[in-house]
This record gives structure tokens, C-alpha cells and sequence, in this order.
């Protein structure tokens, strides 16, 4: 099948797609640990941090701050964002192609985080976090025509 963030770069795999320049495109992720995870995926496809290009690595906050800043206007992460990269397998990096998690957070919501952690890649519920992802993208894409 080849590598899922390739496909999606390519247009060959659906995704919720909210913002694209040349290095990077921000999706919200098909299996969120909270509402509105988003992630910034590399363009190019680079497994590691070390192995993408200087100027995409030099982007890649910038792109992160303009889509934390999107979160917030919408609600998500008032509280708090987790900026994650996986970095390796031993990281639980399960796609291997370099790519930054927003995590929006809020407070006391550690139980509820961890227990999607257990149980985010079963197929429970799909139809419905299907619409929530819809929603949020529509929201999302909203705020960043809005010139964030």
C-alpha cells in the first residue's frame, strides 16, 4: 500500500485537508486523541526529523503557531496544545513519514486522553467521529480563511 501521508499528499487517500503550502499540509487526524487533533505532515516524505529538508524544518513552527492559533479562535486548546513529534518507532511513531501532532487540550481531561489512546484504531463509532471531523474541519478551514 505504500506510506498513508504519501498517499494523501498526492491526493490518492482521502483526508480532512485544512491548510497546504509547498512544504506542508494540516489535516485533522482520522484517529484524534481529542477533538480537533490536528497534524502538519511533510510534503516530502522524510521518516525522521533529521531527514527532512532545511527549510521545511525551519517552517514547521511557524506553520504549527498559525494552526494552534486557529484552534483557539474555534474553542479547542484554550487550556493547552501538546505539540508532538514521534521521532523513530520507539516513539510510537506508527506512520514513518515526519509529521507534528497538535494535540488540543483541556483541563482535566487526562482520563479521556488516555482512554482514546487504548482505543483510538478500533472501528467503534466511526460514522459519528466522521461528523465531528466534518464539523471541525468546516470550523477550522473557516478561521484560517479568516487570515490567521
Amino acid at each position: 500500500m505504500g506510506c498513508v501521508f504519501c498517499g494523501i499528499v498526492e491526493n490518492r487517500l482521502p483526508a480532512h485537508r485544512l491548510y497546504e503550502d509547498e512544504h506542508f499540509i494540516v489535516l485533522l487526524d482520522a484517529f484524534p486523541l481529542r477533538p480537533a487533533h490536528l497534524l502538519v505532515v511533510s510534503r516530502q516524505h522524510a521518516p525522521l526529523f533529521r531527514d527532512l529538508a532545511g527549510g521545511a524544518r525551519e517552517g514547521l513552527f511557524a506553520v504549527a503557531e498559525r494552526m494552534a492559533a486557529a484552534l483557539r479562535t474555534e474553542g479547542y486548546g484554550v487550556d493547552g496544545i501538546n505539540l508532538l513529534i514521534n521521532d523513530g518507532p520507539a516513539s510510537n511513531q506508527h506512520v514513518p513519514h515526519l509529521h507534528l501532532h497538535l494535540i488540543p487540550r483541556r483541563c482535566g481531561d487526562l482520563p479521556a486522553l488516555l482512554w482514546r489512546s487504548l482505543t483510538r484504531f478500533l472501528p467503534l463509532g466511526r460514522k459519528r467521529l466522521e461528523a465531528h471531523l466534518q464539523h471541525q474541519a468546516a470550523r477550522l478551514r473557516q478561521s484560517l480563511a479568516g487570515g490567521l
